[in-house]
């Protein structure tokens, strides 16, 4: 069945007031400082710190966007640039609503959906990707067969056929990536030691269309959301736990509008069974660990101590916070969906959130995302660092 997501669906002119009313008074450009101690560490806008123009900034794009309304400028490669290297993390956002009640982050996702719908936007730089999704309905270009692999051996019910009280929904990374397989083992059996009854829609389930939806193309998108939710309708879900931060924003922001369904994060799930006397951590976990939060996880979903929760339940593990922490978080560099087109970019922006780690004194990065996990594993590798990286579920199954 065909549904619109959005209906009537928002765009770009709707959001005047926000992209004309910007005062550039350049908060969005900072952190909290009263939470930031060390001025090294201040600067929180991937695309502005690093490309140190002001259209790489927030109130740069709002101008574009304000201009492009008036009919004052032309589309051409340098605002391509400027709006597609932004990583929708969220930190301008986060700054301005409590100030002025604008919201520059929707801004700039409408801005891509109208530069798609116009047809300025640089689609080239995601062909790769647009392609993969095509043929394999994942954006990684990886078949539904290999996308299972990682359940083999345990005994996961399938949804499709058998009633259970939640879905997990695996999402893109997780079941792409080899490395990644063993974080999503951890997670299924969280929720097995734990008494969940939980199941899987295995080969059926395709992208969440997240990727989509960040560079703008929300028709695509929705054709990605409707097949999911023709899955869950038939199957019965009325409840689903992901691990994947991106999945989890636009089943809960987006699908719930065509399909009710309570959607949660495994952290969530976690921290609750841990609660509740259901998870009992008890085996020593040495380490020294800084906990980095998604921005999805964080500052779009506003879950910020369920996964400091369940590892300070962990025995022998020592809780650290990086400089920027909670809303001052640096993304780790995957948002945007810049990683299909930009690596030196992605690059620069892990790398800095890895000194920032290593900063902080810490021996391992624990996160609960698994784009964030793989690009740490890139930029630890890149850098012959010492630290190591774990995802929040993996972490939690050694102490168990």
């Amino acid at each position: 069945m065909k549904r619109q997501i959005t209906a009537p669906r928002e765009t770009l002119a709707e959001l005047r007031e926000d992209f004309s009313l910007c005062g550039k008074c350049k908060l969005c450009q900072g952190v909290m400082a009263q939470q930031c101690d060390d001025p090294r560490f201040w600067r929180n806008c991937p695309s502005g710190t690093r490309f140190r123009y002001e259209a790489y900034y927030a109130p740069g794009k709002l101008e574009i966007a304000r201009c492009l309304d008036l009919v004052e400028i032309e589309p051409d490669e340098a605002m391509q640039h400027a709006v597609y290297t932004c990583m929708l993390c969220g930190s301008c956002d986060d700054r301005c609503y409590p100030v002025k009640q604008l919201h520059p982050l929707w801004v700039l996702q409408l801005l891509r959906e109208q530069a798609v719908a116009d047809e300025w936007a640089p689609m080239e730089n995601f062909a790769g990707m647009l392609e993969s999704v095509e043929k394999t309905d994942n954006p990684y270009g990886v078949a539904a067969s290999k996308r299972v692999e990682w359940a083999k051996g345990m005994k996961i019910k399938d949804a499709a056929k058998e009633k259970t009280d939640y879905l997990l929904f695996v999402g893109d990374d997780y079941a792409s990536f080899g490395s990644l397989a063993p974080r999503m083992k951890a997670v299924a059996s969280i929720l097995a030691k734990g008494g969940i009854d939980f199941g899987t829609l295995g080969q059926a389930e395709v992208s969440s269309g997240s990727a989509l939806l960040m560079i703008g193309d929300r028709d695509y998108f929705e054709t990605f959301a409707n097949a999911n939710i023709d899955n869950f309708e038939a199957a019965g879900v009325s409840k689903v736990i992901t691990a994947d931060p991106h999945a989890c924003a636009v089943l809960k922001e987006e699908y719930t509008k065509a399909y009710p369904m309570e959607v949660y994060h495994i952290s969530e799930i976690a921290a609750s069974l841990i609660k509740d006397g259901k998870l009992k951590p008890t085996k020593d976990v040495k380490t020294k660990a800084v906990y980095h939060d998604p921005c999805r996880l964080g500052r779009r979903l506003g879950i910020f101590d369920e996964p400091r929760d369940v590892l300070s339940a962990i025995p022998g593990l020592e809780l650290l916070e990086f400089e920027r922490a909670r809303k001052n978080s640096l993304c780790c560099g995957g948002g945007g969906s810049v990683l299909f087109w930009e690596p030196d970019f992605v690059k620069y922006v892990t790398e800095e959130r890895l000194f920032e780690a290593e900063h902080s004194g810490a021996d391992s990065i624990v996160t609960a995302c698994p784009i964030c996990v793989r690009l740490f594993e890139d930029a630890i590798a890149d850098k012959k660092s010492k630290m190591k990286v774990y995802d929040l579920a993996e972490i939690l199954e050694k102490a168990l």
